[in-house]
């Protein structure tokens, strides 16, 4: 994994401590700042963590992974971080990617790691050896390649993967059957996210997924009940097919039970709603339907067209756009600004995210932990569209997706890129 080592991007994400800054000839040598900055170091330990469970996982059924919450790594965790801070103290330099001694530990504690999981998360008794098939491999490791080991007793020279450099690996003696309560929890993908969207492209949906999957804590979707009442809304907004773009193919009736401007002006909604004569026209919908709200100018400005709801909460509004713009800036950098190109939220990924920033930042989180329940579901949605006319399908939604089960055991950390800190 590609670490940041530039100042500037230290700065930029907020960076604690200090930054590692030999001095020049002039002064004295060893004259310099130490300690590596909190959140870099924690992502190159993370790297191991990430390593370790992605092996393990590829030995257990499609769609699960090791539950890490169900592991104490607080000691591993503490003793890998003090590891590369002295290396990265010693050498002066904030991080190198490429340093043979810091990959040298990571090597060995992704190996721990793995032996942590298999003894206290899948409760194996034994693993077996397996080292690389080269010359490079010791004799003494060599030896062992093949064999199967317990745990409780370890060969001469330690467990695979304790010597320094050593090119081995202790595959799990596994059987997927007998894989104890948990021990594993499930993996945010295409197939369980079919359910919310069954009319969805599977390509876009493992898109979704993925980005979903990274966000579980960051955007506090990290329990069931957080989970379903946030893909019940995200149902009722963008479909079954989980689009991306809000459409205004809107009838006539359609248009004035929906806006007030139409209501009010029903002549201009047979003149721009869908008929037997004619098609919606849906620019100049969105456009007189969204005219000075959340931002926008007037029908004219075109406002309504170029700031209609995309995404998977379908946020609408020149100040939406402008509001996530300075959200996903601050939060996850990129230097995107959806207000001058707002057609990138119409992308699976920042689909996901505009969905997230809306979820935060109106404290939906607090409401879902409420529980799977009506009222739930309807102090969500009144936060969401209070106008809406849709309060008892986003309920059916959300019992829908409570009881089809497939969101109970789902991970409450990302699998594909697990922290420590979120392993408690």
């Amino acid at each position: 994994m590609r670490h940041e080592s530039k100042f500037a991007a230290w700065i930029r994400s907020g960076g604690n401590s200090v930054f590692v800054l030999p001095l020049g000839s002039d002064r004295a040598p060893d004259g310099k700042f130490s300690v590596v900055p909190d959140r870099l170091l924690d992502s190159i330990i993370d790297d191991a963590l990430a390593t370790s469970l992605a092996r393990l996982n590829g030995f257990l059924p499609a769609g699960v992974s090791i539950d890490i919450t169900s592991v104490d790594l607080t000691a591993i965790r503490d003793q890998l971080r003090s590891s590369v801070a002295d290396r990265l103290t010693e050498t002066g330099v904030a991080v190198n990617a490429n340093d043979p001694v810091i990959n040298a530990i990571l090597a060995r504690y992704v190996e721990a790691l793995s032996g942590f999981f298999q003894r206290d998360a899948l409760r194996l008794e034994n693993y077996v050896w397996r080292s690389a098939d080269d010359r490079r491999v010791r004799a003494a490791h060599a030896a062992n390649d093949d064999q199967v080991f317990a745990w409780s007793a370890p060969p001469a020279g330690g467990h695979s993967g304790q010597d320094w450099n050593c090119r081995c690996t202790a595959e799990p003696l596994l059987d997927p059957q007998a894989i104890p309560e948990g021990a594993v929890c499930n993996i945010l993908s295409a197939d369980r996210l079919s359910v919310v969207f069954p009319e969805a492209p599977e390509n876009k949906l493992a898109e979704i997924a993925k980005e979903l999957d990274l966000r579980v804590v960051s955007g506090q979707l990290d329990t069931r009940e957080r989970l379903v009442h946030f893909l019940a809304q995200m149902r009722q907004e963008a479909g079954s097919s989980a689009r991306l773009v809000e459409g205004f193919n809107y009838s006539v009736r359609g248009l004035i039970a929906t806006y007030r401007y139409f209501r009010e002006n029903p002549d201009d909604a047979e003149r721009f709603g869908r008929t037997e004569g004619h098609p919606a026209d849906q620019v100049s919908i969105a456009n007189l339907a969204l005219a000075n709200r959340n931002g926008n100018g007037d029908a004219a400005s075109g406002d309504g067209w170029t700031f209609r709801g995309r995404g998977l909460f379908q946020p609408t509004g020149r100040a939406n756009y402008r509001e996530f713009t300075v959200w996903h800036e601050n939060n996850l950098g990129g230097g995107i600004d959806f207000e001058a190109d707002p057609d990138r939220a119409a992308e699976p990924v920042y689909a996901v995210r505009s969905a997230v920033f809306f979820w935060l930042e109106r404290g939906l989180a607090a409401f879902a932990d409420q529980g799977l329940t009506d009222n739930a579901t309807d102090a969500i949605t009144e936060r969401v569209n209070r106008d809406t006319d849709s309060y008892g399908e986003r309920r059916q939604h959300m019992a829908s997706i409570r009881d089809v089960g497939q969101f109970d055991g789902i991970c409450r950390f990302s699998v594909s890129r697990p922290r420590f800190e979120d392993a408690k």
